[in-house]
């Protein structure tokens, strides 16, 4: 009873341990990922350039539209901009710029080398091998119980045996007499000790 005790504190106790161990990694996954995380590195603000007002190209106007063949003329055109290009030339349309998203770089291992998964998966195999060893020693323990169990009974067939011997012997003739409760008749005490000496012994 006791070691069921001990094995349910131990239980509790690793649970504790894991959900404290997972609510901690939860919330610094979380402010990780929602940019919270203090890196103590302050980059300078970038100041954009102004921008540069599109050059007007005047359009003629058509003297006999063609209902078909309609002339919308443009007025304005699409400059690419962005601080790793620079300001752009007036020269008319830029190609968009390729962005290289640079990869994100796993976080570093705590504690050496530790990581929260390889500690999990420490304390899970920890907790498998205590659970396998509590497991072992309890089915010795039964294994042993068993065979003490086997060793009183053998004992109490050998005694009732010896005792019915020595109350025939006192009186014979009513020994022979029995006749209505085979169970105890000496015989059959002597061949029932036997069989389970023998059973105790493949045991």
């Amino acid at each position: 009873m006791a070691s069921v005790l001990i094995a349910v504190i131990i239980v509790i106790i690793l649970v504790m341990i894991i959900i404290a161990i997972g609510w901690l990694s939860l919330s610094f996954n979380i402010k990780f990922a929602s940019g919270q995380e203090d890196n103590n590195v302050t980059t300078p603000p970038v100041k954009p350039p102004a921008p540069i007002p599109p050059t007007i190209v005047p359009t003629p106007t058509p003297t006999a539209p063609n209902p078909n063949f309609q002339y919308l003329p443009q007025k304005a055109y699409v400059q690419a901009y962005g601080p790793e290009i620079g300001i752009p030339s007036s020269g008319g349309l830029q190609p968009a710029p390729t962005v290289v998203v640079p990869a994100q770089q796993a976080a570093p291992a705590a504690n050496g080398g530790f990581d929260i998964g390889s500690i999990m998966a420490m304390v899970t195999a920890a907790g498998a091998g205590l659970f396998a060893k509590m497991k072992g020693d309890q089915a010795k323990k039964a294994e042993t119980i068993a065979k003490d169990n086997m060793g009183s009974i053998l004992d109490n067939k050998e005694a009732l045996k010896e005792l019915a011997r020595i109350m025939y012997s006192m009186n014979p003739e009513k020994a022979n007499q029995i006749t209505d409760a085979p169970s105890i008749k000496l015989e059959t005490l002597e061949k029932d000790a036997a069989e389970f000496r023998d059973k105790a012994a493949k045991a």
